[in-house]
């Protein structure tokens, strides 16, 4: 028996440890239920009451794919301190306060609004209007319902308060919109192709690049330096002298260094596709096998032709203090696949070898930016 009885004490403070931890009520979590309501005595008359609370929290959300950190504005009700008597509660005291549920879901969305709009405005004096007007909604509620005792006056709120909600956003991000600049930088790696008359003198080879993108809007200017390592397949003339000929296996890099317009034609929150043309130089060093020493090839100008292609990894919008109307940076981490060809001299003689090259390099880019958070 004093087994039984210390079991069922357990269970006793187990069942009030629930109640007082019970979590916050949001009103995403749907509708209320009598289980969020502790029983309490009536009080002057008062059969229920709801205990709700508005505050402002940094918070991480994602729309459309894009990931946002920004203020957002916390609503809930806290079952702890929302309770309803029990020998009064019934289906039209239930929608009463759910009505007052809604209103304070209701106000969530306007100061949400407020403040997206109103960066530069003290947050807790948004948050104490915000709650002023909602105790004055609630107060009316509570008059022209009897407290939930008129059942077509609460039908009269439940329809005004539902088509208020369903004008309003229920998202707290909407969207967003970039500023016209934006710059970005990109490290990629990958193989360069030589085409059929260098490949007769030299051999594929691996490719490294750096690039710098700057955008406005839709356009984009791609500066790029690009280096790729080979071999002498064959013998080969050099311009400058004829004692520093290219031979069998002389290893030799090219570099090219470019500058390019293109315009994107997919740019999106996945997404960014940019063909480009430009024009820019192309330098060679090489290394003659009879004296081991270093030589600079001859540099001349070559065309630069291509598509870039961007998928993103990472794709996120973060508040900050306003500047210029922008209140935001967007940042956004990419996946890259680039892939561009040229057209290489190297000399400006007759004889010389001269070709197509064409590479393709996979690496990761940065491009970042304002935005306006709406």
């Amino acid at each position: 028996m004093k087994r039984l009885l210390i079991v069922a004490t357990l269970v006793v403070l187990a069942s009030l440890a629930a109640v007082a931890q019970r979590p916050a009520r949001s009103w995403q979590s749907g509708s209320l239920t009598w289980n969020d309501f502790r029983h309490h005595e009536a009080v002057d008359g008062r059969c229920s009451y709801l205990e709700y609370s508005l505050g402002i929290d940094q918070a991480v959300l994602r729309s459309n794919g894009v990931r946002y950190t920004i203020p957002q504005v916390q609503a809930f009700v806290d079952p702890a301190l929302t309770w309803a008597d029990t020998h009064y509660r019934s289906p039209a005291l239930l929608r009463y306060n759910q009505v007052a549920f809604d209103m304070v879901e209701l106000q969530r969305r306007m100061l949400q609004q407020e403040v997206l709009g109103q960066p530069n405005a003290d947050g807790q004096e948004l948050v104490d209007r915000a709650m002023a007007r909602l105790s004055d909604d609630i107060g009316r509620l509570e008059t022209e319902t009897a407290q939930g005792a008129d059942t077509g006056a609460i039908h009269a709120w439940e329809a005004e308060v539902g088509r208020r909600l369903s004008l309003s956003d229920r998202d707290t991000v909407i969207g967003h919109f970039d500023a016209p600049f934006r710059w970005g930088l990109s490290m990629d790696a990958g193989l360069s192709f030589m085409g059929r008359q260098l490949h007769r003198h030299f051999s594929h080879g691996l490719g490294l690049g750096i690039y710098a993108d700057l955008g406005l809007r839709r356009h984009f200017l791609v500066a790029g330096l690009s280096a790729a390592g080979s071999r002498c397949r064959a013998d080969a003339l050099n311009t400058r002298h004829m004692a520093d000929d290219l031979y069998v296996n002389d290893p030799l890099s090219v570099l090219h260094l470019f500058a390019a317009y293109g315009f994107a034609v997919v740019d999106d929150a996945r997404f960014r596709v940019i063909p480009f043309v430009g024009y820019g130089l192309t330098g060679v060093f090489y290394t003659p096998q009879y004296d081991g020493g270093s030589s600079v090839g001859p540099t001349t100008g070559s065309l630069h032709f291509g598509v870039d292609f961007h998928r993103y990894i990472s794709n996120s919008v973060e508040w900050v203090p306003p500047a210029d109307g922008y209140n935001a940076i967007h940042d956004l981490l990419s996946v890259n696949a680039r892939l561009f060809g040229s057209y290489d001299r190297f000399g400006t003689v007759e004889g010389v070898p001269r070709g197509l090259t064409v590479n393709l390099q996979v690496g990761i880019g940065f491009m970042t930016g304002r935005a306006r958070i709406r």
